[in-house]
């Protein structure tokens, strides 16, 4: 399915200079309990706690991937239902964490299976492959890799919309297997230059 309204508007290009190597800084989440928010970020996605805001007495804790100062922040929340705009009455839909390639992808994906059935659902987007998931406070998450950029687009340039199941099972198979044997083949090659 080809996703457009407009011709012009339907190819994608880069004309926004600004925007640029532009990616999602940073998600602020509200949570019904940090702890286990933390422990879920931390030890599920693999993200360092940069500041863990309860030992200075804040309801609030910064992690990252690297050393970033934060990608993701979590503050908890009371929220009695009295009032109609009260914290925590819209909901995220998801946000989403761009991996470099799909062997980093799949080496996530081995990780978070590892803590149970938590995957939602894994689609091929056409330009991206998108693991779905939720943390323990129901906030969507979208794990996914770009395809290199050729890929996007039709024959006509535009842009390639789609959404196909994907068994991840058979996928992450594929993926790791893949692996395997290019570092085989690259500690061989290695060998055989040494010799």
């Amino acid at each position: 399915m080809n996703c457009m309204t407009d011709l012009e508007q339907s190819i994608v290009a880069d004309t926004h200079v600004i925007a640029s190597g532009a990616r999602l800084g940073h998600v602020n989440l509200r949570v019904t309990d940090l702890d286990r928010a933390t422990d879920f970020y931390r030890d599920v996605l693999g993200l360092n706690v940069t500041c863990y805001g309860p030992a200075i007495g804040l309801p609030t804790v910064f992690l990252a991937f690297d050393d970033y100062h934060h990608h993701v922040a979590l503050n908890w929340f009371y929220a009695d239902g009295s009032n109609s705009k009260s914290v925590g009455q819209g909901r995220l839909n998801h946000f989403g964490i761009l991996y470099p390639d799909e062997l980093s992808l799949a080496k996530a994906v081995e990780r978070l299976l590892q803590y149970g059935d938590l995957i939602d659902d894994v689609r091929d987007h056409g330009g991206s492959l998108s693991v779905y998931l939720r943390d323990p406070d129901g906030n969507g998450i979208e794990l996914y890799h770009d395809r290199p950029r050729s890929q996007w687009f039709d024959a006509l340039g535009h842009l390639i919309i789609k959404s196909e199941p994907v068994n991840v099972k058979k996928w992450l198979m594929e993926t790791l297997t893949c692996e395997t044997r290019a570092s085989f083949s690259s500690m061989h090659r290695r060998f055989l230059e040494w010799l």
